[in-house]
């Protein structure tokens, strides 16, 4: 068989292609090259950009219209331009949608992994600050009271107070002022600053793993399981989620350190005034990050709404970029705009 031959059976069998196993075909294509720029490098460097999957299916889908429907009355005139523009804005509208997701992880993914690890870390911090204060404080007391006949032993003890003075007034723990009394001997407590702390850190963690969650919902419906994501955006998404995850691991492992240690020493200032020197929250474990909490509440929440957002941002593209064809995108852009700023259309 002869490479025209060939080509030729390779021609018809494309023409038939719709337009979501063009999109399967380019992101297969992703796939091949071990990053997004050795991509686009590679495509650049295909010659023509007809030659390329990123333009070839617009000139397919055209033709598959034009066999469709190919005489030349007005009816089937009108049907062929309908179709055609059809087809090119499905298509348009997966490439647009396979691109802007792996951009979006490449940005959004990494700089808020990174914010999350970071706040994780900073929290650790602060409840190893706690500690240190607690310790301060019992030293200074301890100190405070060996006082010592000799000059310079004296004033040892005098210049061990005054460093000791600087973290003694480090302290998250529970505090009266904390919570108002109820009947019942019962209090209401409010979150404290590291509760808020740590929810607003949960929130990052969730966004990370919303963007995995919601990858796979556009893979699964849109283009029948196949992966969308660039090697190294798919590596570099899962390297942070296994940073998050570690960091939370090492933090948990943490306060179930601290929690053993003190344990006894909160339960009997609990009982002899009502509440203890552990951090709020601490004690009814609300200060733990559960991993597998945010993992599953992203994958009914978080994920579909990421989603959502993708393909309506990749459908509105492909709308415009196909009235700008007939001039009517001015038209579709401006209702757009008004829709987002809350005015009819």
């Amino acid at each position: 068989m002869t490479t025209s031959t060939n080509m030729k059976r390779l021609d018809e069998v494309e023409i038939q292609l719709t337009p979501k196993e063009w999109a399967i075909r380019l992101a297969d294509e992703f796939r091949k090259h071990p990053a997004m720029d050795a991509f686009f490098r590679a495509m650049g460097e295909a010659g023509p950009p007809e030659n390329t999957l990123l333009f070839k299916p617009y000139e397919a889908l055209q033709n598959q219209a034009e066999d469709r429907f190919p005489g030349n009355r007005p009816e089937e005139v009108h049907a062929r331009i309908k179709l055609n523009r059809a087809l090119r804005k499905e298509f348009h509208t997966l490439k647009l949608l396979a691109i802007e997701i792996n951009q979006d992880i490449l940005k959004r993914g990494e700089v808020n992994g990174l914010k999350a690890a970071l706040r994780l870390a900073r929290l650790e911090t602060m409840i190893l600050q706690d500690a240190f204060g607690r310790t301060a404080r019992k030293a200074a007391e301890w100190i405070e009271d060996i006082k010592s006949n000799d000059e310079d032993d004296e004033m040892n003890r005098r210049v061990m107070l005054t460093e000791l003075a600087a973290y003694t007034d480090v302290y998250y723990g529970e505090k009266f002022s904390d919570s108002i009394p109820l009947p019942g001997g019962l209090r209401l407590r409010w979150p404290s600053a590291i509760e808020e702390w740590i929810i607003a850190t949960g929130g990052l963690v969730a966004d990370v793993f919303a963007m995995k969650e919601a990858v796979k919902i556009i893979q699964d419906k849109h283009f029948d399981g196949h992966p969308i994501l660039f090697l190294d955006v798919e590596a570099g998404l899962d390297q942070t989620i296994k940073t998050l995850e570690k960091s939370a691991a090492t933090f948990n492992d943490y306060l179930q350190t601290r929690g053993q240690i003190f344990k006894a020493e909160w339960d009997a200032e609990e009982e002899d005034q009502g509440f203890a020197s552990a951090i709020s929250g601490e004690r009814e474990g609300k200060l733990r990050i559960d991993i597998d909490g945010i993992r599953a509440r992203t994958a009914k929440l978080g994920a579909k709404a990421e989603a959502d957002q993708w393909i309506k941002r990749a459908k509105d593209k492909a709308e415009l970029a196909i009235l700008d064809e007939s001039g009517e995108g001015l038209t579709f852009a401006w209702d757009r705009f008004r829709e987002e700023m809350g005015m009819k259309p």
